[in-house]
């Protein structure tokens, strides 16, 4: 389930912690996610996963540049989730737009042949969604510049233990 809806539970040693959150400044949102791990490092195939949405969201934000589609952008940092076996786990599209509403054009997707400009900004968050186990997610937005994207999220990506 890649978006959570609430719940009574409470936060304990060896949970993960998925975190997706913003601001508005002057009628501009921010959008960002990360996961954390509380108390301890999680367990070798969780750190893994990890570090596939990783290099997935790393190699999005490599290859965003003017005069790709959003389909082949969503192409590209996907096939690093599903070389490493968990396409089946990323059900969601690779990002969105971000303005002035939180989700707006263009839809970083499947099927969206729209090309990239320069000055677009989006999100790029790709993650690994286990039902029942684990929620993993990084997610930076970036605007495209003229021969590539600037990360607009200032905050370290590596897997952090709280």
């Amino acid at each position: 389930m890649p978006h959570y809806a609430g719940g009574e539970g409470v936060i304990k040693e060896k949970d993960s912690l998925l975190l997706d959150f913003g601001c508005r400044y002057r009628g501009y949102f921010s959008d960002m996610t990360r996961t954390f791990f509380i108390g301890e490092r999680p367990e070798r195939e969780i750190e893994e996963m990890y570090q596939v949405v990783l290099r997935s969201q790393d190699e999005g934000e490599a290859a965003a540049r003017p005069g790709i589609t959003a389909e082949s952008l969503d192409r590209e940092a996907r096939s690093v989730i599903e070389e490493a076996g968990y396409g089946q786990y990323f059900n969601t599209r690779l990002g969105h737009g971000i303005g002035l509403a939180i989700h707006e054009s263009p839809n970083i997707m499947r099927g969206n042949p729209q090309t990239l400009a320069e000055g677009m900004i989006f999100s790029i968050e790709p993650g690994i969604y286990i039902p029942g186990r684990i929620g993993i997610r990084i997610e930076n937005c970036v605007v495209v510049t003229t021969d590539g994207c600037e990360p607009l999220t200032r905050f370290p990506k590596e897997l952090r233990v709280l």
